[in-house]
């Protein structure tokens, strides 16, 4: 019989505890600007649970509320109803974003560095743009800096969610002290 080197699946129970054991530091803050789909805020939502962020800030001008959405109820595992969630509207954002921890956009830019490359600050807000458009300039002209995510592809750009997930993985591995057994 074989040694099996990849383990046994964890059982739901012993995730949990472990979850909870985490050395989890000034998590970071979600600014979503005028995302459209129900899949990707539903991804955001469980990302932002699995990465424990402080809050998500939903900036928009129209009167739109996700946790309620059926998709996103079924995308995020319902973390949609646990998650610390603000709207803003445009206006609300340029008048308060001082209050906010160092805002980084997640954005292509003639000025963005390597995500991996990069320092990230803490606390910390990662500003997300819409799925099509990005961050408005008058939005990214308040950022402190922006990052950038290689890409090896022929495809320039990927799903803002993604991004997101890489970018707050990078942030916890900058960051977080987890011990070694943990996770095991």
């Amino acid at each position: 019989m074989t040694e099996n080197k990849a383990g046994s699946p964890v059982a739901s129970q012993m995730l949990y505890k472990q979850q909870q054991e985490k050395n989890k530091p000034d998590a970071p803050i979600i600014i979503a600007i005028d995302l459209q789909t129900p899949a990707n805020v539903g991804a955001i939502y469980r990302l932002a649970d699995a990465t424990a962020v402080e809050k998500i800030i939903f900036i928009q001008d129209e009167k739109t509320t996700f946790q309620h959405n059926k998709i996103v109820k079924r995308t995020s595992r319902n973390t949609c109803l646990k998650i610390a969630t603000e709207y803003w509207s445009h206006e609300k954002f340029r008048s308060d974003y001082q209050q906010l921890p160092t805002l980084t956009a997640l954005e292509l830019t003639t000025t963005a560095s390597n995500v991996f490359d990069t320092k990230l600050p803490t606390p910390c807000s990662f500003v997300i743009g819409s799925e099509r458009h990005g961050i408005p300039e008058s939005i990214l002209n308040k950022c402190h800096a922006a990052v950038k995510i290689p890409m090896y592809g022929d495809n320039g750009s990927m799903n803002v969610s993604h991004a997101l997930a890489i970018c707050l993985y990078e942030w916890h591995r900058q960051h977080t002290s987890i011990d070694s057994q943990q996770g095991k």
